[in-house]
């Protein structure tokens, strides 16, 4: 079933926040990336959580499948870069 707005509520495809949210979503698994590379350089992820990890994981696997469904471009290229970034933490707790 494909939802369509009535057209006095259409969205503006270059919403300023619609740009905002691209920006954000691209940033925020970036902002990982320190924490990938302190495990890794110290090689100690005892203090990591692979539940934690795990759940992130699961939760993006089903973000990517409605993102998939829908044909939502940002949210499937944030979920995959949420992917890139957390599968290396997990590997990092049987890793290290």
């Amino acid at each position: 079933m494909r939802h369509v707005l009535p057209p006095s509520r259409k969205i503006k495809s270059t919403d300023k926040l619609d740009t905002l949210a691209l920006v954000v979503g691209v940033i925020q698994p970036l902002a990982t990336l320190p924490q990938i590379f302190l495990v890794y350089s110290s090689q100690d992820a005892s203090q990591v959580s692979l539940f934690m990890w795990t759940s992130y994981n699961v939760a993006s696997v089903v973000l990517l499948a409605y993102g998939f469904k829908y044909k939502l471009t940002p949210i499937i290229w944030a979920q995959v870069l949420w992917l890139l970034v957390q599968t290396p933490m997990m590997l990092a707790v049987f890793i290290f």
